[in-house]
């Protein structure tokens, strides 16, 4: 019966023998863990207001016009531009080299990531366009935009982070 002892009981066996020592060790190092997890939120946290109150400076210097928005409007314009172009570029290479896109498993073909080239430059275009639009609405809407800055992150401090 002893020789017979199958991998189960054997893992059961196992189980048994190191379910105490890891419960004293889940006991004491468990606030550990928890102090030091609370530690990094509040960290991002900050990292995330941080970033916020740049966007919100660059916001403010548009809107006092100590900063020219327009040479950013047509950044951002011309990103988009370009990821557009290079998405419709990578269409035409589809339909030019192999129109048939097989998502059979195997090698990819060149028109798969050609597709998939096409679908990312076209997300960065909108993503691009987005960022546009959102500076837009927010310069034409200041006021209701500190508001909602103040509302979401507290008051804003004069001096940049």
């Amino acid at each position: 019966m002893w020789d017979r002892l199958d991998v189960g009981a054997w893992l059961g066996i196992a189980a048994l023998i190191l379910a105490i020592p890891v419960g004293v060790m889940s006991h004491l190092l468990g606030h550990r863990v928890q102090v030091y997890l609370e530690k990094r939120k509040l960290i991002r946290s900050n990292a995330t207001r941080q970033q916020a109150v740049r966007l919100y400076n660059r916001i403010k210097s548009f809107h006092n016009r100590t900063r020219d928005r327009y040479a950013y409007y047509l950044l951002l314009a011309g990103w988009a531009a370009i990821c557009a172009v290079a998405s419709s570029t990578c269409m035409v290479l589809i339909v030019i080299i192999n129109p048939d896109v097989n998502l059979v498993p195997g090698p990819p073909s060149p028109a798969l990531i050609l597709l998939l080239l096409a679908v990312l430059f076209a997300l960065f275009a909108v993503i691009f366009m987005l960022a546009l639009y959102e500076t837009s609405r927010q310069l034409d809407r200041f006021d209701d935009y500190k508001a909602e800055f103040e509302e979401q992150w507290g008051p804003i401090n004069t001096r940049a982070p």
